[in-house]
């Protein structure tokens, strides 16, 4: 919540031309600082190790800053950030394919209670049969997955992220739900 009389935080395109228009630092710096976080939660959720994540987000940024004055404001900044991570983790994940993937957990962000051991181990083995999952879901089924399901984003704008018709991001999604749902289905059948 903001203080009376305090200035709104300037939006991504306002940082953008003020980088343009002075070469402010300063606002490239904040453009990072605001996206840092949901870029590098991006990328990992794809690649699945937080040490690879943060290795991709770092080369994003790079490539961002480097070509932030040719940013041409054909689609919002944050949707063209994401299209550059996607971008670069393809290019990892091609890169290393056939590599074995490792299984790394993500930080926990505080549980209010600790759990049984029964159920840290339970917790454990289904984190391990989901990220199992997603990492033999095609790079499209997996970016499908976390734009939508985890991300958030609406179809519309994943398939504007991903350069794709909103049906082809459609059947993506369904696509990957169903091998989802057919590899995890002892978990979850009664």
């Amino acid at each position: 919540m903001r203080n009376i009389g305090e200035t709104p935080a300037p939006s991504d395109e306002q940082l953008l031309a003020s980088y343009r228009e002075s070469g402010r630092a300063s606002a490239a710096e904040e453009l990072v600082r605001r996206h840092l976080p949901r870029v590098n939660a991006l990328v990992y959720r794809m690649v699945l190790d937080e040490s690879v994540a943060d290795d991709i987000t770092q080369e994003v940024f790079l490539r961002v800053l480097r070509s932030l004055s040719g940013f041409r404001h054909k689609a919002r900044f944050s949707t063209w950030l994401c299209k550059v991570a996607l971008n670069a983790t393809y290019s990892y994940l091609k890169s290393e394919k056939g590599s074995p993937v490792r299984y790394c957990r993500e930080p926990s962000e505080g549980h209010s209670r600790e759990p049984s051991p029964e159920d840290a181990v339970l917790e454990a083995e289904l984190d391990a049969e989901i990220r199992a999952a997603l990492s033999e879901l095609s790079p499209k089924l997996r970016a499908a997955i976390v734009l939508t399901s985890v991300e958030q984003l609406d179809v519309k704008e994943a398939a504007r992220i991903e350069g794709c018709t909103t049906a082809t991001m459609y059947w993506r999604i369904h696509q990957a739900r169903k091998k989802l749902r057919h590899r995890l289905k002892n978990w979850f059948s009664p």
